[in-house]
């Protein structure tokens, strides 16, 4: 479980509300993943609710990143894409095997990497886009 309090916050608003999302869905996966009566679609319906969050949430943050030209914005991009591709492989053996015990394993570790995450790259990220004079608010030209 997370505790969303030791989730270091960032100093761009939309991020902390991304990973308080995060924090929630995460949660609910690990607490569903330790009910013995839990339903296979109810767990599949929210790891893809989970994967639908990073896309979005890596998403806006790579929009900034880009905006304002975040010089390690590969580096932190390409973590973004290795933890999606990490989910779908995820996913797609919890849909052929619904094998709980590597599930529960694999989200029981999501918390320290997410908040080693929040803590470096996400902080300097945010940091560095704050001091370039933003964010830009999704629909505005920069």
């Amino acid at each position: 479980m997370i505790d969303f309090n030791q989730v270091p916050k960032v100093a761009i608003g939309f991020m902390n509300d991304d990973h308080s999302l995060f924090t929630d869905l995460v949660n609910q996966l690990e607490a569903l993943l330790t009910e013995d009566g839990s339903e296979v679609d109810s767990i599949t319906f929210l790891m893809e609710e989970l994967l639908d969050h990073c896309r979005e949430h890596f998403g806006r943050e790579e929009q900034q990143m880009s905006l304002f030209h975040f010089p390690p914005y590969p580096v932190h991009k390409g973590e973004h894409e290795r933890v999606v591709a990490e989910l779908e492989l995820v996913i797609n053996q919890w849909r052929t095997s619904q094998d709980r015990d590597t599930l529960r394993r694999y989200v029981e570790a999501l918390p320290q990497w997410f908040i080693n995450h929040a803590a470096t790259m996400d902080t300097v990220t945010a940091s560095y886009i704050v001091r370039m004079g933003g964010p830009v608010e999704p629909g505005v030209p920069s």
